[in-house]
């Protein structure tokens, strides 16, 4: 444990570091990739470059967070990445309001905030206060160990990776078949599904240190009740929501300032594309779990078929034959699939882990 924190704090560290740089030297091209606009150039450089040097400090408390809460210490945990939010929030009010520093203010926020919650994280992991026991020698890179880490949030890299992608593709065909009006409604698709993604992924978040715990000391029964009831859990989470949307969708585009044009395509639109929502918990715990249990290959074929291989050719194929609500259906249909998948590969662990030996 001690290497693997040691390992993990020096990748952090290198991969930052190179990425502020990527960021930093390559401005305009990835500026204009992710559709800013003319008018918006003068501003989005300004928050871009201020941002970009918070790279390293948003790794590290990220790092940080995940030591504490294996640790058995989930609130201080959650402290670490809270004290940056309020602290986020406080100075953007100072430097927004009180000192009229617009998006600077914004981006300096932003920093700042990843920089306290970096602190705090270090204060209490190299502070004793953690399972982790801090010496010279656990941040010697070990190559097996170094790709072991990578391999296991892989999934969890490609499924950010692939959210980007898939909001260009998204915004082509929108372009396409139904012009600034449907990509509005997608911006509000968006949000929505944060609001799905976030309490799933808190909990996906939570069986981790009681799934490896229990893994790498034979308990397998706990294991898979784990996973049962978390699903009980998030799946009934994401029913409300599912539930809200389908009731509600013209007074929640109304929220979002819609007009009755975003009301022709956008009541449809999101019925459509939450029509099966809640299974998506059940998906986000499956790709976990199976990271949990140092099993990575799962975890990435089940995010990079949910979130590319089956949800592309749908975005494109299904306008053809169902115009601007063929978009809409690709994720439901993606994600239909993936649960299937998900079922499928869970089954066969358990099966797999109920005939291995208990340990001693």
């Amino acid at each position: 444990m001690n290497r693997s924190f040691g390992n993990a704090m020096v990748l952090v560290c290198v991969f930052e570091i190179m990425l502020s740089a990527l960021l930093l030297l390559f401005p305009d091209p990835i500026l204009k990739v992710f559709g800013v606009t003319e008018t918006a150039y003068p501003y989005a450089i300004l928050y871009y470059r201020i941002v970009a040097l918070g790279c390293i400090f948003q790794g590290l408390s990220q790092l940080f967070c995940d030591f504490v809460r294996v640790s058995g210490k989930p609130v201080l945990g959650m402290c670490v990445t809270g004290l940056g939010a309020v602290t986020n929030i406080i100075l953007d009010a100072v430097f927004i309001i009180v000192f009229d520093w617009g998006v600077i203010g914004a981006a300096s926020a932003t920093v700042i905030g990843q920089i306290f919650s970096a602190l705090f994280g270090a204060y209490l992991v190299f502070g004793n206060r953690t399972q982790v026991k801090i010496l010279k020698d656990i941040f010697h890179l070990n190559k097996e160990l170094c790709l072991q880490i990578i391999s296991c949030g892989f999934a969890f890299w490609a499924a950010q990776m692939a959210m980007g992608f898939i909001s260009l593709v998204y915004n082509s065909q929108l372009g396409k078949y139904g012009g600034d009006i449907a990509i509005s409604v997608y911006a509000v698709i968006s949000s929505i599904m944060t609001f799905v993604i976030m309490p799933a992924s808190g909990i996906s978040q939570g069986i981790q240190p009681i799934i490896g715990n229990n893994y790498g000391s034979g308990n397998y029964k706990r294991v898979i009740s784990t996973l049962y009831q978390a699903t009980a859990f998030s799946v009934s989470i994401t029913c409300l929501i599912w539930i809200i949307v389908l009731v509600f969708p013209k007074q929640i585009l109304a929220a979002f300032g819609g007009t009755e044009e975003m009301f022709r395509i956008g009541i449809s639109g999101l019925r459509i594309n939450f029509c099966i929502t809640p299974v998506l918990g059940f998906v986000m715990l499956a790709t976990t779990f199976f990271q949990s249990i140092n099993r990575p290959a799962p975890s990435i074929i089940i995010t990079v078929l949910r979130q590319i291989v089956f949800i592309v050719p749908f975005i494109y194929i299904l306008p053809v034959l169902l115009e601007i609500n063929g978009i809409f259906f690709a994720q439901p249909i993606s994600d239909l699939l993936a649960t299937a998948l998900s079922v499928l590969l869970v089954l066969k662990e358990k099966k797999r882990m109920m005939c291995a030996p208990v340990l001693s």
